[in-house]
């Protein structure tokens, strides 16, 4: 399994399996390499997360109750 940026049988790059974002009300619970987004509210957290996996195509995953993270795989 490869992790990052990948190269396609055509010799395009494509990036696979990395952390894109991560969208939280709570930053003391988050840290790491990829862009954080702080929200103050659920319904806030929902929308952003929604937005910005449509704009990377990524999937959202919930690892807590207020922190998303989109992931590419």
């Amino acid at each position: 399994m490869c992790f990052g940026l990948t190269k396609c049988w055509k010799g395009d790059f494509r990036i696979e399996n990395v952390i894109l974002a991560v969208i939280t009300m709570n930053l003391e619970t988050v840290g790491g390499g990829a862009p954080i987004f702080y929200v103050k509210e659920k319904s806030e957290m929902e929308s952003l997360a929604l937005s910005l996996s449509n704009i990377v195509n990524g999937t959202v995953h919930e690892p807590s109750e207020d922190v998303f993270v989109i992931v590419k795989h």
